[in-house]
């Protein structure tokens, strides 16, 4: 742990002093010349970069990375499997929230289900039925399904 303590502050030191050198050298020795900045600039960023890539591979934390990154990915599946029906439900609200060819109001057919839009929801569509009944409809089952709607009758 001590060593590793050592090791990054001799890195860090190392890598201050030459981007500062760098830096200083390029300003005094190239101040006439345009984009001397740029080339600073750049020269900065790739020793900062291989500090990064140096000091990641010497400590370790490339593996814990590697090892969060994973889980994250493993957790992620497992949650897409596990709501991979809302999801699909969720997506197809949307593609209803922007169709415009449904809306409130409308008549609906769906297999043997008849009744007119009362709501539309980001997972479901709730429709009342011809005998007052509440019908309600997963958005799901209207872009695999083959439904009938009715447009309501617009004034002009």
């Amino acid at each position: 742990m001590v060593e590793e303590f050592y090791l990054l502050l001799t890195s860090l030191f190392i890598t201050i002093t030459a981007v500062l050198v760098i830096r200083y050298t390029l300003h005094k020795k190239m101040k006439d010349f345009a984009g001397t900045q740029k080339i600073i600039g750049f020269v900065s960023i790739v020793i900062i970069v291989s500090e990064a890539i140096y000091l990641g591979s010497s400590l370790g934390l490339f593996e814990i990375a590697l090892e969060v990154i994973t889980s994250i990915g493993v957790g992620m599946v497992v949650f897409g499997i596990a709501l991979q029906h809302q999801l699909k439900n969720i997506a197809a609200g949307i593609g209803i929230f922007f169709n415009s060819d449904i809306n409130v109001g409308d008549s609906i057919t769906i297999k043997e289900a008849k009744g007119v839009i009362i709501e539309l929801h980001l997972t479901k569509i709730v429709a009342l039925s011809e005998d007052g009944g509440r019908i309600i409809i997963p958005n799901q089952l209207l872009a695999e399904d083959f439904v009938i709607i009715h447009n309501k009758q617009r004034k002009v």
